[in-house]
């Protein structure tokens, strides 16, 4: 290929962020994989978040595994994705730091893992139940815990409880 023609490819590359993650699917064992981020956002100012990539209406993720393989995952097919605080915005998934309400929870899924930490219920005042954040829309819960954000898949939960 002529280095003309070459040139011209790259210019259709978009930049990226790579990221680690560390990903489970659905009755499978985790996996340390890298995933892609803009480095601008389609819905708001700055990076995109880990989050976005769960919850855009693309039906497959596109990751690259430890043995330099691409691989195209169903997100209905992943368990959860967990991503470390360092390499998150602010140590959380969107960089927002927020006055709303959260919850410590012990969220246990249907293989037995429990993820602790902390759900920000980002709902209007008269809806800012755990209930009502539980009954949401959204396929992935994002909890917190000290060391990482894990994006949660709804329908791998068994039982939520709150935590003291």
């Amino acid at each position: 290929m002529p280095a003309q023609s070459i040139a011209r490819a790259d210019s259709y590359r978009i930049p990226k962020q790579r990221v680690s993650v560390e990903i489970a699917l659905c009755g499978g064992e985790p996996e340390v994989v890298s995933v892609f981020l803009h480095l601008r956002a389609a819905s708001h100012a700055g990076p995109e978040r880990p989050n976005e990539l769960l919850m855009n209406d693309d039906p497959f993720l596109t990751v690259v595994a430890a043995d330099g393989g691409v691989r195209f995952i169903n997100k209905a097919a992943i368990a959860w994705m967990s991503v470390a605080l360092d390499q998150t915005t602010n140590g959380s998934s969107d960089g927002r730091v927020t006055m709303d309400r959260c919850e410590p929870i012990d969220l246990t899924l249907d293989d037995g893992r429990i993820f602790m930490g902390e759900v920000s219920i980002l709902l209007p005042p008269a809806k800012r139940r755990l209930q009502d954040f539980l009954n949401g829309s959204a396929q992935f819960i994002e909890v917190r815990s000290s060391r990482a954000v894990h994006f949660v898949n709804r329908d791998r939960i068994v039982m939520v409880k709150t935590a003291e």
